[in-house]
């Protein structure tokens, strides 16, 4: 499910109505997906496509290096941690799963720390943490910049299509439409820059 609605480009895009909506709702999942990669969202799963919206992960990363009270997931924000697993050994068996009364979860900013009580370290191994948790922005009620970007992008690449640039086969849904993504314009850029995941703070 996307963040936006077909409703929700109307502005955008004067004169269309519910006719387009087959259209616009290819456009907006294309759109958000080529969003998430540029913001440094990882599939799901493999083969599956990148999205922003909530979707659980299964991730193996290697532990702390810098601070070693805290894990940086590599997604932002983060609504819940379901387990954690600190295993050296990378078998992540019933054992190693570590109590979720031994971390917090700073969601906003993808973290989750070692509470000051906590009876557990966590592993500096490669690979040593198996963490499953459900990331990316609710569809209920998305931040209002990222949707900006998400709209002004779709506009653009509606557009572009209605003027008859290029071809590319995609779908949504029961809804099929052919066109070509056009690189994110530097103003959409601008208001995703805030959203730009850890994989990219240095670049």
């Amino acid at each position: 499910m996307a963040l936006m609605s077909a409703a929700a480009l109307y502005p955008y895009l004067p004169g269309l109505d519910s006719g387009a909506d087959g259209d616009l709702n290819t456009i907006i999942a294309r759109s958000e997906s080529a969003i998430a990669d540029y913001l440094g969202f990882a599939p799901s799963s493999v083969g599956a496509p990148a999205v922003l919206t909530t979707t659980t992960y299964t991730l193996y990363l290697d532990g702390p290096s810098t601070e070693p009270r805290m894990i940086q997931l590599p997604i932002k924000p983060v609504a819940s941690i379901t387990t954690i697993h600190d295993d050296v050994n990378w078998d992540y068996g019933s054992s190693e799963l570590v109590a979720a009364s031994n971390y917090t979860l700073v969601g906003e900013k993808g973290q989750v720390w070692l509470n000051p009580d906590a009876s557990h370290v966590w592993s500096t191994a490669p690979r040593a943490l198996k963490i499953v948790f459900v990331g990316g922005f609710s569809g209920s009620n998305p931040d209002s910049a990222l949707s900006t970007a998400i709209l002004e992008y779709c506009a653009v690449i509606y557009e572009r299509r209605r003027g008859g640039a290029g071809r590319r086969s995609a779908s949504a849904g029961n809804a099929n439409a052919n066109f070509n993504l056009p690189p994110i314009p530097d103003p959409v850029r601008q208001l995703l820059r805030p959203y730009r995941l850890p994989v990219h703070w240095l670049t």
